[in-house]
Order: C-alpha cells, then structure tokens, then sequence
C-alpha cells in the first residue's frame, strides 16, 4: 500500500533551485527507481503549479489551474506507475513485440500490423478537434518527461531487455484505444470458422442448435464455395497467435455488469450507478484510477487506461457514466475466390481484382529482421494463404507459415475479414465529451463517434435521470453474421452503420431501474442484425432479482450486488444434478458423497464450499457429454459460448436431440 502524500510539481522556472537542492531526482529504493510520493519536482513543460495528492489507495487526485498542466501531470503519473505497461500495449497495437521479445511474438506482430491501427490514428488525428489535439499533446509531453527524467533509471523491465522507451506520440494514444476494440471483438471471427465447420460436418438444422438466439427465419446454408479443413486450421493456427498477448496482460474481453436507480429508489434521493468492467485478470490491472481537477473547468473522477489521457468511466460533478460490452458483431469472414497465378488476383462481381500488397518490416531481436507482404482485398486483410516474405522459409519458423505459403492451387479461396474498426470512428472524442457532459444530451453526443468499440453505455446524473444506451458501430448487412460470406459479390458487403440515433436507448423507464451484463438488449422487432453473441442471462437475471428485492437502495446496498455470489446458472442445473440420487444403486460412495454436498445448498459459489467446485466440474463434462460426440476433434475448437447455449436450451427446454451418444445403441 502506497503512503498518502502529496507531490508539487513546478514550471519551469524553478527547475535550477531544483536540481541544486536535489528534490527533482529519482528516488532509489531497494534498487529499483521510484519517484517520491511526497516532495517537490520540475516538470519543465508546466505552465503553473500542480498539486497531486496520492490517497492510501495509490489513486492520484491531480489539482491544477488549466487544462493543458491538468494532463500533462496527468501523462507524467501515469509513466511514473504504468510505463513498462504502456509500451507493451503500444507494441501490442503497433506489431512491435518481437523487437523486445523474438520470434515468438512474430506471427502476433503480423496480425496485428494487418489491422492497420497505426494508420487508422493517423486518419483520426488528422481530423481531430484542436482543443481535444492540445489536451493530448499536453499528456504525452508528461510521459516524455517521465522518461527522460529517469535517464538510466528507467523500470526493471526496460533494463532487464536492455532497452529504452521510446517517445510517446499522438498516434499511440489513438491506437490502444483501437487495441482494446479488436479485443473487444475478435472472438467473432473463430466463432464464424467454427460455426462453417460444424455445419459442414452435421447440417445446418442440428448445427443451429449452437447458436444463441438464433432466428429460424434465417439460414446457415453456405453459398457454393469450398473452404478446406486445411485452410481453416491454418487461419485458425494464424488467428492463435494473438492469445500470446493475452499473456502479456493486454486486456481480453471476460464479462460486465452495470446498473442505475433513479432517486425514487434511493435512500438518498438521488440515483446511484454501478458498474464493473471485467476485463481479462492481469498485474497490474488494465485500469488505472485517476482523479483530475480544474476548478470551474474540469472535475472528473474514475478509471483510465494507461497510456490514454481521459477518463473511460466515472463521474463528474453533473453525471456518472459505466460501460460493458454490448457484443456486437463487427467482423465478417470472407471467402475470397483468388487466382494463385502470378498476378495474383482475387473476384468481385465478376472481375478479377488486384490484391493490394502491403510490405511491413518486422524487427525480431536475436536475428535478421524479416519483411512480410501483407495482402488485402476491399474487404480486409487476407488472413489466410498469401504471405510473402523476404526470408527463405528455413529461416521464418512462425507458426502456420508453411500453410500460408504454400496453396498449390492455380484457383483457391482465401479468407479475409471486415472489422468495423477498419472504419472511421473517434472513441477519442467520446471519452472527452463524456468526460465533461452536463446532461442526458451532452451524454448521447460523445457516444455518436463511439465506434471501434461497442458498448451498453449507463448513465446517471444529479437532476434524478437514469438511462442506458448503446453505442457502437453496428454493420447494416444482409441477413446474420455468423457465417462466412461470399466475397465474390457485393451483396455481402456492408451498406454503412445504423445511424445514431436508432441505437436502442432507454431513458428513465417506468420501473426505476437500468442494467446490462452483456445480455441481449433487442427484441425480434429490431430491424437490423445486431449479435448471435450476446451472453446467457443467468448475470442479468441475477442482477434484475436483487433490483426487486428493495424499495429503495444504498451505496452499502450496491456493494453488497457487487459481492454477491449467488448463482442463478447453479439454481437452475443443481436440482437436475440431484435428480441422480433416484439411482442410488448405481452411485459410487464418491458420486454419493458428492451429491449429498450438493443437497441443501444456497448456490453461493463460496470458496470455502466444496459445492461450487462439484458443480463446475460437472458442468465441463456435461458440455463434453452432450457435445464431443457429434464434434468429434472439432470439439477442441468449439466456441464456447455455443456450448454454454446449448446447455442452457437443454436444461430449459427439456429433451434435445444432442442429449444421446452416438456412439452407442441405446438414447
């Protein structure tokens, strides 16, 4: 636990009186090199004075006179805390990995640079408010001066690779924010493969059983093309290389809750809001609490990225704001009709285009940097076939390299993608408005240009409105998104975003009360096709009943939902589990003991519980049971959220085809 203190930081003009009396240097301590929490230092860039204090929670609360100093301190803290961190996530956007780590990280890095993220900063910045362009460089010119404090001293990470940060740019706060986006919403394009393969393998009637919420009205018949086994797993194989930086702490999508009382249904008069962004578990954590004040100006507290200069959620003196997931699927996979010959073409509607090749040079520390030709179509990257690099294959040993290398075929198909990200969008903007809305308005505005990353947005704000709305770049296309299109026409191709403002929204509701846990937030009426992704509504239900357990509600009473540990996935399997005891003679003392722990249980999922973990393990073989069978190897490949619905249709619906082995003779 860090020590409450408070830190001063100085213009430029007492920079000399400084260095003389010494306070301005880095503090050592067991070795490593920290800045103090209490003293004074010189931050040449400033233009008054800034006062920070560090609470006993390790949160700075940054008081400056303007909101140039307010972020260049605000850069200055972040680097202090986060720095080593930051790069990682800069390198993660940029493909820049296996400059610091080697070849491992090589296939990772081409991926990544396929997304072009980097160039799409650039397009963002371009066109980027001034006033938001100063608060921006203000932040990196804190961060820049950070390192350039530390001199030698810099984080143990950096020594250990022996290697300095470089300076930190606009087009690196503009990346992470897009970084976080494909995260967000990259588990559609293994969905899309898994979901081709399935119906491939059992017809699309039985294969449909996978899909959540899926509409009978629409079809998982495949246009007349011919993806290979091997063309799969080999994109599949390229795909896996980014669950390497999961590894590293880059945030990967686990799961959100959120939800508002109106002040009729607060002990206080006025609404309360709650919200937990779960993000994947790594240390340290991927958001950084920050509080920022400029009187009459600026008064805004909550959670940031580190390495970006606004407040993702939190709250200001007028409205509090928190997000989770809305699932939106914003890929579609391709199946390109490609002529290998030497011109290398792909077709589209009925002419053969030239694929766009892009060469990226890739540094890979401990050898020879390697440059690799990345191919497009109008769609996207070509993720699968089609690479080209400099190097003899000997020489690249990344994985899936030979698959890509080698289509021996004068005609094949090739798989690309369209991701909404591609597109332009300014989540930049978003955080900044948000940071500083004074209303329901203000609110609705910042989400217009919150794109890359989709989101159920909550809100609550001091006149006693609640509400929630997405926001987000849903694709208008024809019919779902769950299969792979035909990208030999245009009929696939994406005709835009739904426009802003038929976004669903719902603002003070009748009933007081507003939540999302990545549930399903749209009815059948909805016009356009928004997710087969969304999450089974055990957390939501769970979420709605403790709404309706209280007329009104207290801050105690929203820590305790957060804490809770009841599970409504539990309530609803346990009592099928224990229906085996009707079988007692053909138990063993194990499974009988096992079921007697379960007998009588509350669905706490309570640590010291033995119940819990019964009931988990149950659960995977359960899926296996039911699933492996008709799979077969394409089992270790399943989505697993395919999975998870199919179990939640058995258990509510009752008897299900998939519920018998085919392997034997008997139901």
């Amino acid at each position: 636990m860090k020590t409450p203190g408070r830190t001063l930081f100085c213009g430029f003009l007492l920079l000399i009186a400084l260095i003389i009396s010494g306070t301005s240097s880095p503090h050592k301590k067991n070795g490593r090199s920290t800045f103090l929490y209490d003293g004074v230092f010189c931050v040449p860039l400033l233009t008054d004075s800034v006062t920070i204090y560090t609470d006993e929670k390790g949160m700075p609360h940054i008081y400056a006179k303007n909101e140039h100093d307010v972020y260049l301190a605000t850069g200055f803290i972040s680097a202090r805390e986060r720095l080593w961190q930051m790069d990682l996530f800069r390198r993660s956007c940029t493909g820049r990995l296996s400059e610091i780590f080697g070849k491992i990280f090589l296939q990772s890095d081409i991926f990544t640079r396929s997304l072009r993220i980097n160039e799409k900063s650039k397009l963002i910045l371009f066109e980027e408010n001034p006033e938001i362009i100063a608060c921006m460089q203000a932040f990196i010119d804190g961060v820049n001066d950070y390192i350039v404090s530390c001199g030698k001293d810099l984080p143990v990470e950096f020594r250990i690779l022996s290697y300095t940060p470089e300076p930190w740019t606009l087009e690196d706060i503009a990346g992470i924010i897009r970084l976080l986006g494909w995260n967000l919403d990259s588990r559609n394009l293994t969905s899309e493969l898994f979901i081709y393969q399935a119906t491939k393998k059992l017809g699309s009637e039985i294969a449909s059983d996978l899909i959540p919420d899926w509409n009978r009205d629409h079809s998982l018949v495949y246009p007349d093309f011919k993806i290979s086994d091997t063309l799969i797993s080999g994109t599949r194989s390229f795909l896996s290389s980014f669950n390497l930086i999961g590894n590293l702490g880059i945030p990967v999508f686990s799961g959100s809750n959120n939800w508002a009382v109106s002040g009729e249904k607060s002990i206080t008069g006025k609404p309360l809001l709650s919200n937990d962004i779960h993000l994947s578990l790594s240390n340290p954590g991927i958001w950084m609490q920050m509080h920022q004040v400029v009187p009459g100006k600026l008064n805004v507290t909550g959670v940031m990225i580190p390495g970006e200069p606004f407040i993702v959620a939190g709250h200001n003196e007028k409205i509090a704001w928190g997000m989770t997931n809305l699932r939106v699927d914003a890929i579609d996979l391709y199946a390109e009709k490609i002529d290998t010959g030497k011109d290398r073409k792909y077709l589209f509607n009925g002419e053969w285009r030239d694929l766009i090749t892009r060469p990226e040079v890739f540094g890979v520390r401990g050898g020879k940097n390697d440059t690799v030709g990345i191919r497009y179509t109008h769609h996207g990257p070509v993720i699968s076939g089609l690479v080209e690099t400099t190097r003899s294959k000997g020489k690249v040993k990344w994985l899936g390299y030979e698959f890509l290398t080698n289509m021996n075929c004068s005609t094949d198909y090739a798989l690309s993608f369209k991701w909404s990200g591609f597109d332009k969008s300014d989540e930049i903007r978003s955080v900044y408005i948000l940071n500083r809305a004074e209303g329901w308005n203000d609110f609705r505005s910042g989400l217009e240009t919150f794109r890359s990353i989709s989101s159920n947005c909550i809100y609550a704000d001091i006149y006693g409105n609640i509400g929630i709305a997405a926001a987000g770049g849903i694709p208008i296309r024809k019919g779902n998104g769950i299969i792979i299109r035909d990208g030999t026409t245009d009929e696939y191709d994406w005709k835009g975003y739904v426009p802003a403002d038929q976004l669903p929204f719902s603002f003070n509701p009748s009933g007081g009360t507003v939540s999302s846990a990545n549930n399903r937030i749209i009815d059948n009426d909805y016009p356009y096709f928004v997710s087969q992704s969304f999450d089974l509504p055990y957390r939501i239900n769970r979420i709605r009943e403790m709404l309706s357990e209280k007329d009104k509600f207290s801050t105690e009473d929203f820590k305790m939902m957060l804490a809770d540990q009841h599970s409504s996935f539990a309530r609803l399997l346990t009592p099928y589990i224990l229906d085996l005891k009707k079988r007692a003679d053909e138990l063993s003392p194990y499974e009988k003991t096992a079921l007697d722990s379960l007998s009588g249980w509350d669905y706490e999922m309570d640590q010291y519980h033995i119940a819990p973990s019964i009931l988990e393990f149950f659960r995977i073989d359960f899926k296996r049971n039911i699933l492996a069978d008709e799979l077969g190897e394409l089992y270790d490949h399943v989505w697993d959220l395919a999975a998870e619905n199919l179990v939640y249709r058995i258990l509510v619906k009752g008897t299900n085809t998939w519920v018998d082995n085919i392997n034997t003779a008997e139901n």
